[in-house]
């Protein structure tokens, strides 16, 4: 019996010698920018990245998602980019820090962050009367019990 006749593909289809990871990626060889230790924040810095038209890879950023209790042994989300791109990524990032990039102005038809009451007076941050009784009322059994 021919052990190719019961493969799911054609016998005469060429067979995958190497390996993704054999292969060079497509700008060259990737470098780290920056490490960081929180998923969002990686996630931001991607876009920011991406935003300027640098090819961006996060290294280890599902590990992390994955047990964020390996987060510092890994050292953190590595940021890295094509070694053509280093140079404009490290630029772009010090502008990030620097808050070069923050928005400024509210989108058109957004209304600000304090809301008023009918009769004009901002809402109040702090916990309703009701909320303050439950608290009230959780306290004082802690205590007893």
């Amino acid at each position: 019996m021919n052990p190719s006749s019961s493969l799911p593909f054609p016998a005469h289809a060429r067979a995958d010698t190497g390996s993704q990871a054999d292969e060079e990626p497509p700008h060259g060889e990737l470098v780290t920018v920056t490490r960081v230790f929180n998923s969002l924040e990686a996630e931001m810095l991607r876009g920011c990245l991406e935003s300027e038209g640098i090819p961006v890879t996060l290294g280890d950023a599902q590990t992390v998602q994955t047990d964020t209790l390996l987060t510092v042994a890994l050292g953190g989300i590595r940021v890295m980019v094509p070694a053509p791109f280093a140079d404009a990524a490290r630029t772009t990032l010090k502008a990030v820090e620097r808050g070069e990039l923050e928005i400024d102005e509210l989108p058109v038809g957004s209304e600000p962050a304090a809301a008023e009451d009918d009769d004009g007076a901002a809402t109040r941050p702090w916990l309703s009367r009701g909320a303050w009784i439950v608290l009230a009322i959780v306290l004082v059994a802690v205590a007893v019990f």
